[in-house]
Order: structure tokens, then C-alpha cells, then sequence
């Protein structure tokens, strides 16, 4: 089982930072860098960018500075079972700095590991034992899809984060450009990001959303398909009908008899 020893979020430090560990921390040591840091890895001084992670084998040396006049990073301290087959299966790397395209979804997980770290629940090692675990995982799959620093989209925590509410609440947006708003983005340039992020448009998401709650109430629940059609952001059950038939091959109500 995996365990957390302590963690930090958006610990700040001056310039003139630096952590000397010749012998390891006694456990896993997990870091996320925020600005520029400089690492000593295998004998080399290493740079290492913004939005990068770390993760040190255990009692390997921990040797890392700050390379510029501010730093910032969060941390975990862990035992994460290296001869788990599991770490294996993340494809997240010791001992070797990665470059990340998925850190503010990362962050969420480290909150929620936060707020567990103080909870008194009954299974609350086996909650910590599953976060971390999804924290890897997470860190593995963000450092497999990233390339160059350079190809990394700035907006694309904020798009996935939208993408969600979309499927998480289909009827709360009317419009792409309502959207694109959110992120401050001009409608064109908001559509041409996320097609290339997602390989869909946002248009095409927010009609699939829509018939995908749409069948949930259809097949859970006793709302009438006028009651559908407003939950699911259509102004009259008209159009809903017509989009839920073009979409399925059936009507509303056939959907709702057939499941």
C-alpha cells in the first residue's frame, strides 16, 4: 500500500534556495516545479522548466536549487512502492525530470490528497493509498502526451476543465461562444484550440453531451420529454425531438420504450 508521509503545495522561496540531500529524504520524494530549478542527477547538474515533475527512487541523493530569483514547487513525501508492477504501469520515470502538460489536473489530485491528510475517516489509508496512485498515473499519462516545452498548450487545463462541465452539466451552456468567453478566448480562436486539443469541435461535444444526459432521463427517470429537452439546454422539445432523432434513429419516446 502506498503512504503519504507529508505534502506541500505552492511552497515559496527566495533565490538563494537550496535542498542538500546526499543520503535521500528516507522515503519517495515527489516534486512539481512551478519556476526554473536547477537538479544534480547522476553526477550532472541538470536544468529543469516550469511545469516539470520529479519523482527520486528511494535514498537516492536529493540535490535541487532554485535558478532564478523566485521558486516555487509542490512536494509529496511517500512510500510508493517501487517494486510494485504498478509503477511500471504509470511510465512516470525516477530520477529524471519530466516536462507535464496536465499540472493543474495534477493540483486537484494533490488538494484532494490534502484535505484526506486531515480527515479521521475509517478507511482513510486506503483512500490515500488510491490518490496517489491516481496522482502517478496522472504524472505518467502527462508526461507520455507532452513534447517540447514550446508544444505544450497554455490553455489546455482550462479547455479539459470546460470539456467536463460540458459533459457534466449538458445543459448549462447555449452557445460555443458563451463558452469561449469563460476563457476569455474570441469564439474563432477558442474553436481552432479546442479541435486541436480534443479532435472534435466544441459544437459537436455539446450536441453529443446533450443526447448522452438525454438518454440517462430517458431510461432513469419518469421526466417528460419536455422536462428533458429544458434539462438538456434546448428552448422547446421540438428541436430536442429533432436532434435526439437525427442523433439515435428513434424518437424520444421510442429511446425511452426500447430501454
Amino acid at each position: 500500500m502506498m503512504k503519504l508521509h507529508a505534502i506541500g503545495m505552492n511552497y515559496r522561496h527566495s533565490g538563494d534556495f537550496e535542498i542538500i540531500r546526499p543520503n535521500g529524504s528516507g522515503d519517495n520524494l515527489l516534486l512539481i516545479f512551478k519556476t526554473a530549478a536547477q537538479a544534480d542527477l547522476n553526477g550532472e547538474s541538470v536544468r529543469i522548466m516550469p511545469d516539470s515533475a520529479l519523482l527520486y527512487s528511494l535514498d537516492s541523493p536529493q540535490i535541487y536549487r532554485a535558478c532564478g530569483s523566485l521558486y516555487v514547487n509542490h512536494w509529496v513525501h511517500m512510500d510508493c512502492c517501487e517494486a510494485d508492477d504498478f509503477h511500471l504501469e504509470t511510465g512516470l520515470p525516477f530520477n529524471k525530470p519530466v516536462k507535464l502538460t496536465n499540472t493543474a489536473e495534477a493540483e486537484d489530485i494533490m488538494r484532494m490528497m490534502g484535505r484526506e491528510e486531515l480527515s479521521d475517516m475509517r478507511s482513510k489509508k486506503r483512500y490515500m493509498d488510491l490518490l496517489i496512485r491516481m496522482l502517478l498515473l496522472k504524472l505518467g499519462d502527462g508526461c507520455r502526451c507532452g513534447g517540447s516545452a514550446g508544444a505544450v498548450n497554455p490553455h489546455r487545463a482550462a479547455l479539459t476543465g470546460l470539456r467536463a462541465e460540458i459533459y457534466n452539466s449538458a445543459g448549462q451552456f447555449a452557445s460555443v461562444d458563451e463558452i469561449a468567453a469563460k476563457v476569455n478566448l474570441s469564439p474563432s480562436y477558442f474553436q481552432r484550440l479546442y479541435k486541436e486539443l480534443f479532435g472534435v469541435s466544441c459544437y459537436e461535444d455539446m450536441l453529443s453531451a446533450r443526447i448522452k444526459a438525454a438518454g440517462y432521463y430517458l431510461k432513469n427517470t419518469s421526466m417528460s420529454v419536455k422536462e428533458i429537452a429544458a434539462a438538456c439546454g434546448y428552448e422547446n422539445d421540438v428541436c430536442f425531438m429533432r436532434r435526439f432523432r437525427l442523433r439515435t434513429g428513434m424518437t424520444p419516446t421510442e429511446y425511452r420504450e426500447k430501454n
